[in-house]
């Protein structure tokens, strides 16, 4: 949306101040022959012609003729080009308003940040479109807080200046930026909310950064509702974990294109359930066949079939799919993955000619989930085949981490460590539940020493390991540690999970009481960790009174009906496995305290959804 809205941007005013001060009309019309060209996607086309008429016309170009040259060099990352027709072009033209801004977006999009930079901090007269361009730039390398710095500068925004601003608070998500935008948007006339990409950016930036309510009251304010704000609204539900809402809303829409399409398709992926799989069939029975020749729906549907367990139909559709993208190929594989389908995903993987790095990712977690000596020697074989620069992409170093592990191979797995020149959290996460799975939870805990600033799930490993090992000696690293991470941790169900179960097994019961009782949020996994820990300390009595803290009535409402389904086609989540754990004490303490007739009683009230193929 950006893009276009820069495209239409410059494009007037380059157009007509090309055409202006173009100093031939030979020069406007090898412009205008350029720039159709461009239109048609055909770069290489417009960079011959500017070389076949600059030999002729050595420093005669236009100003029009170099921007659609720039543009060309843009869209096919012609660094060499680009920089070539910097240097030809004469001294009056590198410092003209309107090249300016496409010689900054040239070295913005092509990554060369410093030329960019440098560019715009020499010039003497800084137009918006020189902002945008660099704004833009900052965006597409990552840079959010630079373009909001550089907002700050601007007196008098114009509409594309506010929404790259907003897209940039809308990367960074926080409350700082949240407040932020609330200031601008407070500010702005409201004539300008009468354009539907302000809108929409703006319900874009309230959604990411967690607002739904100001987001809902935009969008129901609005009197004329596009298509691209329903998108918003809708991708908006979705992030925030509210597709049953993005579904609602979805029913409100007349002709959906392919975007909402796709976003529907999403939501039902989200939810998961036997409903959806319903509805997901009725509406994709419906839409038109032009819609399958969108990689986007199909790759999406195919993933919505997938999370519904559908593996049937998502095949069906994968057969029937003329056009086989990498993600439509990455959607099946990861479908067969999450469906505990590997070797599907693993057959699939060879029939993929060039592999990207996602592919690449979804092999080496197909391997990991059967982790036999078989994928081992594949994993081996694949990896000494694919090029190096696979290897500076840390998803793909984590995974082959997490498979090399998970098939037992420890010596492989600390030697890619070892060699990693870029160590992120979960490379650092990968190495530690890799060492815990293999049972070496001390090498977890001297990988974890090395790490400055750990984030939840290496804290979470960190209990994990002291856990398996369960000496004195772990006990007390547990409280070092414990005392010393920041408190917004414990507002993680995760972290205190695994902190109640790492004291349970160093046998310091009151620390994990004193835990427990002081947490504000109980999840049911937490009951689960005290339960356990309760019945391996030899206080069954004490875990069975806490069974019955828990309403076994609510815990039965909200598994009920659609809800058990996803439960079942969820079997990994962490809510069915603290369900699990929680019924399994309660028996296990019961027959450890030889009530018998009361453990056989109870097996007769488990609901049946969790005694079905598990």
């Amino acid at each position: 949306m950006i893009s276009n809205l820069l495209k239409n941007n410059y494009l007037t005013f380059v157009i007509l101040a090309g055409r202006r001060l173009a100093s031939t009309e030979n020069n406007v019309n090898i412009g205008d022959q350029m720039k159709i060209l461009n239109d048609n996607k055909q770069y290489k086309k417009v960079l011959e012609l500017f070389d076949a008429f600059n030999e002729k016309n050595i420093g005669k170009c236009s100003n029009w003729i170099v921007i659609q040259a720039l543009k060309a060099c843009t869209q096919i990352n012609d660094v060499q080009h680009g920089l070539k027709i910097h240097n030809l072009i004469s001294s009056p033209l590198k410092h003209d308003p309107y090249i300016l801004p496409s010689l900054i977006h040239f070295y913005m999009q092509c990554g060369d940040i410093n030329r960019a930079q440098l560019l715009f901090e020499t010039s003497t007269k800084k137009t918006l479109p020189m902002y945008g361009a660099m704004m833009k730039g900052y965006l597409k390398n990552n840079l959010p807080k630079k373009v909001i710095d550089l907002f700050n500068e601007i007196k008098n925004p114009d509409r594309v200046i506010i929404i790259l601003l907003f897209n940039a608070c809308a990367k960074l998500g926080t409350n700082e930026e949240l407040n932020l935008v609330k200031r601008i948007s407070s500010n702005i006339p409201e004539s300008l909310f009468l354009e539907p990409n302000i809108s929409s950016s703006l319900i874009h930036v309230f959604m990411k950064c967690g607002d739904v309510t100001s987001a809902k009251s935009l969008f129901d304010r609005s009197t004329k509702k596009t298509i691209s704000m329903y998108g918003a609204m809708m991708k908006g539900f979705i992030i925030n974990n509210l597709s049953q809402e993005a579904i609602d809303l979805f029913n409100e829409i007349k002709d959906p294109n392919e975007i909402i399409i796709t976003l529907f398709f999403n939501a039902c992926a989200q939810l998961g359930t036997e409903k959806e799989l319903i509805l997901l069939k009725s509406i994709s029975s419906k839409i038109s066949n032009c819609f399958y020749s969108d990689p986007y729906v199909v790759t999406s549907l195919i993933d919505a079939f997938m999370k519904c367990g559908d593996v049937t139909s998502a095949k069906a559709l994968f057969d029937r799919s003329t056009k086989k993208t990498t993600p439509v190929y990455g959607a099946m594989m990861k479908g067969f993955i999450i469906n505990n389908l590997s070797q599907e995903a693993i057959d699939l993987f060879n029939e993929i000619k060039d592999p990207n790095e996602t592919i690449i990712t979804l092999f080496f977690n197909a391997c990991a989930q059967l982790g036999t000596e078989k994928e081992l020697i594949l994993l081996k074989s694949i990896s000494s085949k694919i090029s190096n620069c696979f290897y500076s992409d840390p998803y793909v170093v984590t995974s082959l981490i997490d498979a090399f592990m998970k098939c037992g191979d420890v010596t492989s797995a600390k030697a890619l460590f070892d060699r990693s020149t870029k160590k992120t959290t979960p490379v650092y996460g990968a190495m530690m539940k890799g060492f815990i799975i293999n049972n070496l939870s001390q090498e977890a805990i001297d990988l974890f020493n090395e790490i400055k600033d750990p984030n939840e799930t290496i804290i979470t490993l960190f209990f994990n390991a002291c856990a398996q090992l369960g000496t004195e000696k772990e006990l007390i690293l547990l409280k070092s540690i414990s005392s010393k991470i920041s408190n917004c941790f414990y507002s993680n169900p995760y972290v205190v999970t695994s902190l109640i179960d790492a004291f349970m097994k160093c046998g310091d019961v009151t620390s994990a009481k004193a835990l427990f009782d002081r947490s504000t949020k109980k999840a049911l996994s937490m009951y689960g960790a005290m339960m356990t820990g309760l019945t391996i300390n030899g206080q069954e009595e004490e875990a069975i009174d806490m069974f019955n803290e828990i309403h076994l009535d609510e815990l039965h409402r909200e598994n009920h009906g659609e809800k058990q389904k996803k439960l079942l086609s969820e079997m990994n989540t962490d809510r069915f496995e603290a369900n699990i754990i929680i019924y399994l004490c309660l028996l296990k303490a019961l027959t450890k305290l030889g009530m018998l007739e009361k453990a056989q009683s109870f097996v007769q009230q488990i609901p049946s959804y969790f005694l079905t193929d598990h």
